[in-house]
């Protein structure tokens, strides 16, 4: 499908946020690498003698050569896995930022890493239309599944961390068993590319997101259709759901993240942000001026973070955080351009992908930690 693949290329335009996906005959493989030891560089901020403000950045991560496109905290906080257009996985110790691998063996760049509920492995999702699989403790590349047919740009894990969700360019989710890699079923709800793909906290229902501006929920074990939510007017670039799995929270292309009920569809309401230059002067004021990179809740269910750019231009980017029922509590942290980010499990930091210095003079790639609480 090079035509559509080509044409899915221009939503990964604008610093390849809006991921794209896609699929092909499925089969199991077990060629890949993996090599320990880093080049990378790492710059720790002293630890201060008061508690850091919110948005202060602990350290910064230099260990890739391009983009980083995705980041995922190991369920047990200790870890880090970052994916990029490097065509390389790392992992490394989320508070000291020392190196433990670097995963080798994708052809094309990695928009989305997914760890395993038991911090075991680290799952990868590449526009080379495979996922692949690593043994975080070893090092060693598990196997690769091949059952996209383009470009692949999210992958989830099961709650119990028995099956692998993953998404694709050809407007299919496709299940999979996570110790082999058979298939378990298809699901071709979406009518173009899949941009989004988590399952659910309590692990009975899946939801994908959309170039087609959908959001949509099957059943996780039979791939049945639930709902379809139409909310929003641009592509859908992420989809997160509240712990209590009553809720989910979408963000687009369209400017804003929108809270609603994942078994009906009613809005809880939409978030549109404010623009950072403005609600400086007055926090009343402002709309989100730009796309919605990627939207994330957190694990209390007590606040989601979103991330935006372009309030002043390429060169900036912005987390805000807000009480995630109410709407309330607004803050911002303004930084470099960022276009991924990640909760830890304590919801006491953030990890973001961002490019420090100038975007347009082709800014260092990065991954940091920075105080969210």
């Amino acid at each position: 499908m090079p035509g559509q693949d080509a044409q899915f290329q221009k939503y990964i335009s604008r610093r390849t946020v809006v991921k794209a996906l896609a699929a092909l005959p499925f089969a199991v493989s077990v060629i890949g690498c993996a090599s320990a030891g880093s080049s990378s560089t790492i710059t720790v901020t002293p630890t201060p003698t008061v508690p850091p403000r919110p948005g202060s950045v602990i350290y910064t991560y230099q260990g890739h050569s391009d983009q980083v496109l995705a980041v995922a905290w190991s369920p047990d906080g200790k870890r880090i896995a970052s994916g990029s257009r490097d065509m390389t996985v790392q992992v490394w110790d989320a508070f000291s930022g020392k190196h433990a691998h670097i995963y080798r063996g994708h052809s094309d760049g990695i928009p989305s890493v997914a760890w395993s509920p038991d911090n075991r492995y680290v799952a990868s999702a590449s526009w080379d239309k495979t996922v692949r699989v690593w043994d975080t403790s070893t090092g060693d590349h598990a196997y690769t599944y091949d059952g996209h047919s383009g470009m692949v740009t999210a992958v989830t894990w099961s709650p119990d961390g028995r099956y692998i969700a993953s998404g694709a360019s050809d407007k299919s989710v496709q299940v999979w068993d996570a110790s082999t890699g058979t298939q378990l079923y298809t699901y071709r709800g979406h009518s173009d590319g899949v941009t989004a793909v988590l399952w659910s906290p309590d692990g009975k229902r899946i939801a994908s997101g959309s170039t087609d501006k959908s959001v949509q929920i099957f059943d996780a074990l039979s791939g049945g259709h639930i709902y379809t939510y139409h909310g929003h007017s641009g592509e859908v670039t992420a989809v997160t759901w509240s712990p209590d799995s009553r809720y989910v929270a979408s963000s687009s292309v369209d400017t804003s993240v929108q809270v609603w009920d994942a078994s009906a569809g009613s809005v809880l309401y939409i978030y549109r942000g404010y623009n950072v230059e403005q609600a400086q002067k007055n926090p009343t004021k402002g709309v989100l001026p730009d796309l919605v990179y990627t939207a994330a809740w957190s694990h209390n269910g007590k606040r989601i973070a979103a991330v935006t750019q372009e309030y002043c231009g390429d060169d900036c980017g912005v987390v805000m955080t807000w009480d995630a029922l109410t709407e309330g509590h607004f803050s911002f942290y303004p930084a470099f351009p960022m276009y991924a980010l990640a909760w830890s499990p304590d919801d006491r930091h953030f990890v973001t992908s961002i490019a420090l210095g100038s975007v347009t003079a082709g800014g260092v790639p990065a991954v940091q930690i920075t105080q969210a609480s």
